[in-house]
Order: C-alpha cells, then structure tokens, then sequence
C-alpha cells in the first residue's frame, strides 16, 4: 500500500548540481567550500575564502598607493611609463583615482568569484606580488630622492 508513496519529494535536491556563476553574484548563500578535496576544482562557492578577501584588499590598497605614490613621484620631477596611464593622469588625482580603483577592483572582484579555479588562484596571488613590487620600488624611489 505504501509504494505510490514511497518517492514523493516535489523538490529537487539543491545538491545535485554544481553552484552556477550567475549564483555567486547574489548574497545569502552558505556554501564556503568542499567537502571533498577533488571537488572544489573548477567550481563556484557562495562565499569567498578568508585568502581570497584578504587578497583582494591586499590587491586594492596597493593599487590606491601606487596611484597615491606615481603622483607624489611626479610631483617630484618623475616621469609615468605607461603611456595609457599618462593620458588619464593628465585629467587629475581624482580621475586617476577612480579609474585605477575601479579597474583594478573590478578585475580583483571577477577573480574572487573564481577563487577556485587554478588560474584565478594563481592570477590573484601575482597581482598582489606585483603590486608589493611597485610598491617597493616607489619607496626605494621616494628615499633615493630624499638621501641626495
């Protein structure tokens, strides 16, 4: 008597696809990780991992510097290398500002989604090597100036 009722959930089981793209743009979802090792390749979470927050802030705040930092540098007599950037730094700071801030936040923000995708984890962590780069160098810039 019990077999018509033995299969009667209406829902589909959430869990019988992966997380899509379109679904890591909204906020609410719990997923953080996998629960198996050789799941989490190539695969969309709900939530970033502390690493990739921490990445992309670390990637932020250093792209502000660098911005802050090429113009106290060309306040002092230097020169900008990237033609690109030398067209926008000539409609001022805020311009600048705004331009590198959203470009470089927008770009983090997309390889965020994608923290689990070899690639992206790998694109993140040489933005950040290459900003601490740039950062070095215009320190190293700033105290050659000032020791002359």
């Amino acid at each position: 008597m019990n077999a018509p009722f033995l299969n009667q959930r209406v829902i589909q089981d959430r869990r019988s696809g992966p997380t899509s793209l379109i679904s890591t743009l909204k906020f609410g979802g719990r997923r953080k990780s996998f629960r198996r090792k050789e799941e989490g390749r190539n695969q969309y979470v709900d939530q970033p991992s502390l690493r990739t927050v921490v990445l992309t802030l670390i990637i932020l705040t250093l792209s502000i510097l660098d911005a802050i930092f090429t113009f106290a540098q060309l306040g002092n007599g230097g020169s900008e290398l990237n033609p690109l950037m030398e067209q926008i730094i000539q409609s001022g700071f805020q311009s600048v500002l705004i331009i590198k801030s959203l470009g470089v936040g927008l770009m983090a923000c997309f390889l965020a989604v994608h923290q689990n995708f070899k690639i992206s984890f790998y694109a993140m962590h040489f933005l950040a090597t290459i900003h601490m780069v740039l950062l070095t160098y215009h320190l190293a810039c700033i105290y050659l100036s000032q020791a002359i």
